[in-house]
């Protein structure tokens, strides 16, 4: 039975309130008061909100029997903000600490996980102190505490935090037990060196039971209470673990990779789900419980970028260790949720329009990996060459039918089915755009669309960059010379395909008595290898680039890379449905709900960097409103343009594909309503 998840769908002002709380601080807690605390939420306009009943230190926040009370509570703290939010109509989602529990390993040290040098994992002074799920932790604390807490208390969802072990593996004696029962072989660290596949499956296997046993508790308790543990749903999670959650979590914060851009490119995944999925960020500047705050510009334009994109919005916090919050923090979540509820009528339950499918791979290591760089630096390309698209994970793509065109960056993992959709789909009139390595099978040693492709794979090149030779109708907007992709080229053999550009080595390898006063030499020898390739196979195209162009624009940000390949996707992809004249930092994408359309338009400045190597990400402290960005809606049936939430109805002028407008302005978010009525 399909649990009902429609007030979480409708309910995007969320925040999720930090509670870690160890017990020195002398006035810890003491000050918790959950009338004062819940009228910051009310005041702020949040819906849901996340209340912690464990913390990574161990110590319990409820009315418990079970577990370690922390010493500073006279009250009941879940239980009276679960009470007090109840009547302002606020949803409560009861936050638990299942893979972090400093008091639990502490007085049990068998519990905690060892690493592959016999190391236990303890924190050495932070709050990472890890106990293993496969000890009996789950047994004597968890399931107890879980049954207790869902029991004694009417919340509405659960979120687990940290169901992994560090790294997917562990090498306690209770993980060499179990191994061994299930593998008939020992768990040592040199299988790991010789087979890492079924050692990390053993402990993917390990969150997978344990949060199905933690979900199948809460079910036959209150089977209405959504679960969910962090992480799940986000692209590249194993689908045991997801199996286990009725809603997803990706956490996104600016200050992980330095970009903006995470939150859009998120959004344009968890959209494809059938499940909804909040996009977290956090109120702070540098990441989880650093007591800073950001404008109220930025968390608009953090939140525009989320719900505008088809994702939920939740907002991290700190509680005070005296039990209070900082209400000049709710001043600011408060005037950002003022602007997200004149806008979220139109962007609730709302759908992506079909244009380009990106179907890409994403490391799924554990929480806090580096993104993957082709899968978001193509992203990055298309969001700024304002292309309309939606972002899927390997094979779970679905039936074609209303894209254009499908994206392929170098990781994509493709199996021999999907392989032929995709042939299919360029066959009957698709566009295809593949680069580098992507479908490279090391068994064929080929392509796997080498026929679709046009080329045949040859080998890497001995070089680890090299230039573009210049295409006159694929160089605008970049200086006429020979363009410089910071990765490694293949070459290819045409079949079928023509060349559009070729590969132009750099005139040596540096070495020594051969060095320029670069790393990296200019243009030398001009290859007989194309760089740039396009093949005609049955009604569609195939193009593809000879270099990793997607991976190495977002490590780079080398802008004439971008324009070369929006300018290849422009001139063969004809029937976009929308074009912008708006610069590469405003963003736009196209939504349906209700049989209408909405186009987003998402305008973005941050401020000048200072040292990249220590300041993290440069905040944003105010947008400047951009105006006057012509707009032209390829759809005959669109006659009427209006701006949302102003209702300013725009001047429009028919063309022989639909019809032109001006947008005036745009400060952080203008939706423009697209109505087939006058």
């Amino acid at each position: 039975m399909k649990k009902n998840d429609q007030w979480f769908r409708e309910n995007i002002r969320q925040v999720h309130i930090d509670f870690h709380m160890p017990e020195f601080p002398r006035d810890a807690i003491h000050n918790f008061n959950a009338q004062e605390f819940v009228a910051e939420f009310v005041r702020a306009k949040a819906n849901v909100i996340g209340v912690f009943t464990k913390c990574h230190f161990g110590n319990a926040f409820y009315d418990n029997a079970v577990g370690h009370r922390h010493s500073g509570l006279k009250e009941d703290f879940f239980g009276e903000v679960l009470a007090e939010a109840k009547k302002h109509d606020i949803k409560v989602i009861a936050y638990y600490s299942l893979g972090t529990d400093a008091h639990a390993v502490l007085n049990n040290p068998d519990w905690y996980q060892v690493d592959e040098f016999g190391k236990v994992r303890g924190s050495e002074g932070t709050v990472w102190e890890l106990p293993c799920l496969n000890s009996p932790y789950r047994e004597e604390l968890v399931i107890p505490q879980v049954k207790e807490i869902t029991e004694k208390y009417e919340m509405d969802g659960y979120l687990f935090d940290i169901p992994y072990l560090h790294n997917h593996y562990c090498f306690c004696n209770y993980c060499k037990k179990k191994f061994y029962e299930e593998h008939g072989q020992e768990l040592t660290p040199e299988l790991l060196k010789t087979n890492r596949e079924l050692v990390v499956g053993f402990g993917i296997d390990t969150a997978a039971r344990c949060m199905k046993e933690i979900y199948d508790v809460i079910r036959k308790i209150r089977p209405e209470v959504l679960v969910n543990c962090n992480g799940a749903w986000r692209m590249g999670e194993p689908a045991s673990v997801n199996a286990t959650s009725d809603y997803g979590l990706w956490e996104s914060q600016p200050s992980a990779t330095g970009s903006f851009l995470g939150h859009s490119i998120r959004a344009r995944h968890i959209r494809t789900l059938d499940v909804p999925v909040q996009i977290m960020t956090v109120r702070f500047t540098e990441g989880w419980g650093l007591m800073s705050c950001k404008t109220a510009e930025q968390l608009k334009f953090e939140f525009a970028c989320i719900m505008a994109n088809g994702g939920i919005i939740n907002i991290g916090d700190q509680v005070l260790p005296n039990g209070t919050l900082q209400s000049g923090v709710y001043d600011i979540i408060g005037e950002a949720f003022s602007f997200v509820e004149e806008r979220e009528a139109y962007c609730i339950g709302a759908k992506s329009v079909r244009g380009i499918a990106v179907i890409a791979d994403n490391t799924n290591n554990w929480y806090h990996d580096k993104d993957d760089a082709a899968t978001f630096g193509s992203a990055k390309m298309l969001i700024e060459g304002h292309h309309q698209f939606d972002l899927y994970y390997n094979n779970d793509f679905p039936d074609l039918t209303g894209y254009r065109a499908v994206v392929l960056p170098e990781n994509v993992k493709l199996s021999p089915e999907s392989a032929e959709r995709l042939r299919a789909f360029v066959q009957g009139g698709g566009l295809l755009l593949a680069e580098g390595s992507a479908t490279y099978s090391r068994e064929a040693k080929n392509f796997a669309l080498a026929d679709v492709l046009g080329l045949d794979y040859l080998e890497r090149t001995p070089y680890s960059f090299a230039y573009l030779t210049e295409r006159e109708e694929l160089w605008k907007g970049v200086a006429r010379i020979p363009q410089l992709v910071e990765g490694e080229f293949i070459k290819t053999v045409p079949t079928t395909a023509e060349t559009l550009s070729l590969i132009q080595w750099p005139l040596t390898v540096p070495a020594v008595n051969r060095a320029f006063r670069h790393p990296m030499p200019p243009a030398g020898l001009v290859s007989d290898f194309p760089a740039i390739s396009a093949n005609r196979y049955g009604q569609g195209t195939a193009l593809y680039i000879a270099a990793p162009v997607f991976r190495t624009y977002w490590n780079s940000n080398h802008f004439w890379v971008r324009r070369i390949v929006t300018n290849l996707l422009d001139q063969y992809d004809t029937g976009k449905t929308f074009e912008t004249d708006a610069p590469v930092h405003v963003e736009a994408n196209l939504m349906e709900k209700d049989g209408k359309k909405f186009l987003h338009l998402i305008n973005f400045q941050n401020i000048h960097a200072g040292e990249k190597s220590s300041s993290f990400y440069d905040p944003i402290e105010s947008i400047t409103p951009v105006h006057d960005i012509e707009v032209r809606i390829n759809d005959p049936r669109i006659r009427s343009a209006t701006t949302r939430p102003d209702g300013l109805k725009l001047e429009t002028v028919a063309t022989e594909r639909g019809i032109r407008f001006t947008v005036p302005k745009v400060h952080i978010h203008t939706i423009v309503e697209l109505s087939d009525n006058e």
